[in-house]
């Protein structure tokens, strides 16, 4: 479990450091949390295979991988004048995202249980 929730804590861990000004640790706690969001991608790609939960989960893990990508670019070292408004509402959205793959995670699987009478 600790591995799911490492992603967004990461981004939250960006957040913070934007909203603080250190704008520079928010770039990297961003690319430490690509691989990280990757690994959260390909498990909830595998309890898919598995039959553990349906299709959404690893498709909202990877829209958040592609979001963190995003606000990783606008926020590159090439852009003068600060940190991007989108790079900033892009965290926040991937943050809404990560929350709704974990609380769907927590939820219980009623795919293929037999009803009891």
């Amino acid at each position: 479990m600790p591995r799911r929730l490492l992603p967004a804590l990461l981004v939250l861990s960006a957040l913070l450091s934007d909203a603080g000004g250190a704008h520079g640790l928010a770039l990297a706690f961003l690319l430490v949390g690509i691989p990280a969001a990757f690994v959260l991608v390909l498990d909830c790609y595998g309890d898919v295979l598995e039959a553990r939960s349906g299709g959404t989960r690893p498709l909202l893990a990877g829209l958040s991988l592609v979001l963190l990508v995003l606000s990783a670019a606008l926020r590159s070292p090439a852009v003068i004048g600060g940190v991007p408004k989108l790079a900033v509402s892009v965290l926040v959205l991937a943050l809404v995202l990560y929350s709704v793959v974990l609380l769907g995670g927590l939820l219980p699987n009623t795919r293929g249980v037999p009803e009891s009478a």
